[in-house]
């Protein structure tokens, strides 16, 4: 296999992806994506036929043997150019098509829906930035021209209220928007808009199955840290345990000043000399030489990276003799810091894609809901490109991976709505874990890893797929509510079980409905268990504890407010968001009341950010409205914001490579490096 790397210069997300376009036969990857979230081929009868799914991006190659034809007897049955009108929206990028060939290609790839239909709406000409007018304007033209489902794999770590108005929209009109998380993680609080969207189904990335997809756990004296085996690593057969020595770059000059025998080298990305060239490869080659027994390169720049030692530009004969890892710069310095008075490594290797991918982006998006919903493969994912298929990585092909799915359940069951098919594949998702063999938190992994084959034998519809709550001094103990709706006959029966360190939990069962009473003194993350019909049902569990508290009942469409706080308070902004976007807001004062009109149904997230002396605190409740105010809402007077350009969501700045250039201090390239 011949390895290329094609660059894709972004606004916000500088993004790399890894492809291979002279590859004759193209099975590898996706046959492993796909089976591993449970969507064999045609299994069942169920292929995505009669689903229409709209590809908001850089458009389709329809040319492409495994997507081809445009038109109503094509699998781009249509779609629009907004970059330019008078053309048709044909892909020169490549993104776009690479989505689309993981949702619907039929071909030498099959994707995991592959009798489906798509819309392509190009949005962008090269992938380097999206204005928000033409997503919305994108959304808008594939509802009216009646998509069930709309792969958004875009993405920017920040709200975009116009975006975020344009995907509440579409929910509202029963379209099921699919979103990629991004690729800012492992940074915390890194979705945006629309990833961070109530009503959008998030995707982020866990890895693919396969043996290039190796999981590391590393600890430098007792200390876990984040490394990544470079592709095509030597795999050690148990856990290595032995000091770590500092090598400079790994040169032959370098390793000779040093012991390194029985050794985890620790080395730069790069070197400190201009035009020299050294490979990963290179690296790994002369620790191995010296008697090392693994090693760390970690990036010279901020941020991680996906290290190759197999390409065109080996020595003739080399094979990679001991385990390497890549590691970000920022843990690269402080590892480096603790070999001064001494430092000893663990290090493993584990074959289990269910771990999220560090380039993920993470959650909290609220205190209302999580984000990611969910995760999928987006690892070495080889797909359809503009010239054949090929290898890429980044949320962008976790989410049609989800979309994809969300096709064959709809072809299943063509009366659940976006909220239900959202239910469904969340609740029904497999655990994913840290490499620590923890469950990951909900705001890293959402409810867990895409389980087609689960959400297929689903018979309930579980509302809400994900509990948040709050518990407060004035207010320790909470009820919430979960419909748990058969999707046909009687409920009967079910076992319930539930794991919520910290926290004091029961339930019961009032006709279709689990009451889960919950009390805790802190804040708590868990998560509840529901078997029907030897189907399993995981809804997370985040129970929030807040000093003050703020109760919300409901006359009509009129919502009264009562704001209390231990150590009193003399004053209180209380905000009403809507779960499709709309928003109010209210000042209070102690010993007056206080209410909001409310015009739409559904749930109401109610958050009071209270004074009390000199310090300000939040509170949180939420209410489900079923009488709203008749008539529409009156302007509420907030302000718009800039809006910032979208960027393609293909990958993390600096993903893969095989070496790195030195550059001159104070300067850095426009493209990470290459292969080094």
């Amino acid at each position: 296999m011949k390895w290329a790397l094609a660059l894709a210069p972004l606004l916000v997300l500088a993004a790399l992806a890894l492809y291979s376009p002279e590859e004759d036969t193209a099975t590898t990857y996706l046959e492993k994506s796909v089976p591993h979230i449970g969507a064999n081929f045609s299994s069942g009868g169920l292929d995505g036929e009669g689903i229409l799914i709209a590809v908001v991006d850089t458009g389709i190659n329809y040319s492409h043997p495994d997507l081809l034809g445009f038109g109503p007897d094509g699998k781009v049955v249509g779609g629009h150019n907004f970059i330019d009108p008078s053309q048709p929206p044909l892909d020169t990028n490549g993104h776009g098509t690479q989505v689309a060939g993981v949702i619907a290609a039929d071909g030498d790839v099959r994707g995991v829906a592959p009798a489906a239909r798509l819309l392509a709406y190009k949005v962008s000409e090269d992938g380097e930035g999206v204005s928000p007018d033409l997503i919305v304007a994108a959304l808008r033209m594939a509802v009216e021209a009646g998509a069930d489902i709309v792969n958004i794999s875009l993405g920017v770590n920040k709200t975009n209220d116009r975006i975020d108005a344009a995907v509440s929209e579409a929910a509202k009109r029963g379209v099921l928007v699919v979103a990629a998380a991004g690729n800012d993680g492992p940074v915390s609080e890194s979705i945006g808009s629309p990833g961070r969207n109530p009503l959008a189904l998030t995707a982020g990335a866990t890895y693919n199955n396969l043996t290039s997809s190796q999981v590391a756990t590393l600890t430098v004296n007792d200390m876990p840290f984040v490394a990544i085996p470079m592709m095509d690593s030597a795999v050690p057969a148990e856990p290595i345990d032995a000091p770590v020595v500092f090598a400079e770059y790994a040169r032959e000059r370098d390793l000779a000043g040093i012991n390194a025998t029985g050794a985890v080298v620790l080395a730069e990305r790069g070197s400190d000399t201009m035009g020299e060239m050294l490979y990963f490869s290179i690296k790994e080659g002369n620790a191995a030489d010296a008697g090392a027994v693994a090693i760390i390169v970690f990036n010279n720049e901020d941020g991680i990276f996906y290290g190759e030692l197999i390409h065109d530009f080996n020595e003739p004969g080399y094979a990679p003799r001991i385990p390497a890892v890549s590691m970000s710069r920022e843990d690269g310095l402080e590892v480096l810091e603790m070999t001064g008075e001494g430092a000893r490594a663990v290090l493993n290797f584990l074959l289990d894609p269910d771990h999220p991918v560090p380039f993920s982006s993470r959650g909290p998006v609220s205190p209302f809901y999580a984000k990611p919903d969910i995760m999928a493969p987006g690892v070495y994912i080889n797909t359809t490109t503009l010239s054949g298929h090929g290898t890429v990585s980044g949320t962008s092909y976790a989410t049609p991976h989800v979309s994809g799915a969300a096709a064959l359940l709809m072809q299943q069951n063509s009366g659940l709505s976006p909220e239900d098919i959202r239910s469904v594949l969340v609740s029904t998702s497999s655990a994913v874990t840290e490499q620590t063999g923890l469950r990951a938190s909900m705001h890293d992994a959402g409810s867990g890893r895409l389980n087609v084959t689960a959400a297929l034998s689903a018979g309930l519809v579980v509302q809400p797929p994900v509990v948040v709550a709050s518990v407060t001094p004035d207010r320790p103990r909470i009820t919430v509510p979960v419909d748990l709706r058969p999707l046909a006959g009687h409920l009967g029966e079910i076992s319930v079980e539930y794991d919520v360190p910290g926290a004091h939990v029961s339930h019961s069962i009032l006709d279709d409905t689990l009451l889960l009473h919950l009390g805790s003194d802190g804040t708590v993350e868990g998560h509840l268990e529901v078997t029907h019909q030897d189907t399993l049902y995981t809804i997370p569990i985040l129970l929030q504890h807040t000093e003050g508290t703020v109760t919300t009942t409901q006359d009509g469409g009129r919502l009264w407010f009562e704001v209390s706080h231990p150590d009193g308070w003399s004053f209180a902004k209380i905000t009403v968001a809507g779960r499709g976007g709309e928003e109010y807001r209210i000042s209070v004062v102690p010993d007056r009341p206080a209410y909001v009109d409310v015009y739409e149904n559904g749930l109401h997230y109610i958050q009071a950010d209270i004074v009390t002396g000199s310090r300000g605190t939040a509170a949180y409740d939420t209410i489900l409205v079923d009488t709203a105010t008749p008539g529409a809402a009156p302007p509420q007077g907030i302000p718009d914001v800039p809006w910032r350009q979208l960027a393609i969501a293909v990958a993390i700045a600096g993903v893969v490579g095989v070496a790195a250039k030195v550059m001159p201090a104070g300067r850095r390239p426009l493209y990470p490096a290459g292969r080094r």
